[in-house]
Order: C-alpha cells, then structure tokens, then sequence
C-alpha cells in the first residue's frame, strides 16, 4: 500500500467515525474543504475517501456537486432489516454449533454491561456494546464472506441508530430477546438459535417503526 492510498484509508476511517458517532448527522451536508480542516489532511485522500464512503451507502451525492450524510427513508429502513433477518439469523445458526466458551462467557459479560447501561440510561454506551455483541456472534459463525455481509449492511443501519433503542421500554425488550439468544446459543440448538435471531432483529424494526410514528406524531 503506497502513502496515498493509507491517508486514502485513514480519511475514510475518520469520516467513518465522525458519522457513526452522529458529529456528522444525517442530512448533513460535508465538503472536501471542510472536513480537511477538521482532520488536518490534505484534500485529495478525502476525495478518495468520499467515493468510498458515497459506495458504501454513508454519504450521498445531491445534486452535480453537494455531498450529504445519507438519511435513510422507512422504505430503505426496513429493506435494510430484512436482509439483517436473513444474514444474522444464518450467523446465529451456524454459531450455535461453533461457538466457543470463551465466546459465550463474552456475550455474557456483555449482556451484564448491557443490562447496566440501559439502568443508568446510557443509550449510547448501550449501544455500543449491543454492537459487539452482535459481532462476536458474526465471527463465531466462522463464514468471513457472511461476516463482511452482515458487516456492509449493518454500517447503513448506524445511520438511523438514534430513532431506534432510545429509551427504558426498547432496552428493556432488547435485553430480554439478548437473553434467549444466550440461551439458544449456550445450549447449542441451532435451530433456536437462527429463531432468537429473526425475532430479535424483527423486533428491533418494530420498535423502530413504534418510535419514528411517535416522534412523528403531532404534539397534543
């Protein structure tokens, strides 16, 4: 890999963060400009980053030269947990028969944290957790190619984190389905596994679908 193309890398990687962390909000419009300045870069890695991030469903082109977050309408929302369902609840199948104990007692650890972050109201640490919960499972399914699959579309689906598991009721149902999935996986039963999984994840969109008609909702 040659100069430029690891500042390419290192740029994308940044921007990256910068959406998924919400400093760089959905609708939001970016420049080649601005985010050089913001990360001390020259512009040509940034350009190249923002192919990048435009192929990968992050940024949006509006228009012949503004460059927006992507903000995801329900269509693409549920679109996106559709293939979720499918990808994941395979993942879990195949982890049921793989997983290590090492692996398990993470997802426990994890779980634990979880179940703390959702007492003290910490949304956003829940949710990272909630990621690398879903990501051990990914990995001990042991197929990289599902992996990278699960792993481009969940990248979308970061875009509208915030509508979804945003308060006490949401985590609460979350943790509870994380839970029969530890189960499922802990007493290797492939079958019920792949099942906690589709559930889980169908029960995230509903949940979703629950709060966007309530932000919605005109205020009585």
């Amino acid at each position: 890999m040659n100069q430029t193309e690891s500042l390419g890398m290192r740029a994308r990687n940044l921007i990256e963060e910068l959406i998924l962390d919400d400093t760089l909000t959905t609708g939001e419009k970016i420049t080649e400009r601005d985010l050089a300045d913001r990360l001390g870069m020259s512009r040509a890695p940034i350009r190249d980053a923002i192919k990048d991030l435009i192929s990968d469903g992050l940024l949006q082109r509006v228009g012949t030269r503004s460059i927006v977050v992507r903000e995801l309408n329900l269509q693409e929302i549920e679109e996106i947990y559709s293939i979720r369902t499918l990808l994941e609840a395979r993942a879990a199948s195949l982890a049921a028969d793989k997983i290590s104990q090492s692996s398990l007692n993470d997802l426990v650890t994890l779980h634990e944290a979880m179940k703390n972050a959702a007492k003290t109201n910490q949304f956003s640490h829940y949710y990272e957790l909630n990621i690398s919960f879903h990501q051990i499972i990914h990995q001990e399914a042991q197929s990289p190619r599902l992996a990278t699959m699960i792993e481009t579309v969940m990248k979308e689906s970061l875009l509208f984190r915030s509508r979804g598991l945003v308060d006490q009721d949401n985590l609460v149902e979350s943790i509870a389905e994380h839970e029969m999935l530890i189960r499922a996986l802990t007493t290797r039963d492939p079958e019920l596994a792949e099942l906690c999984m589709h559930r889980h994840i169908r029960g995230g969109l509903e949940r979703l679908r629950l709060r966007s008609h309530h932000l919605e909702a005109p205020n009585t």
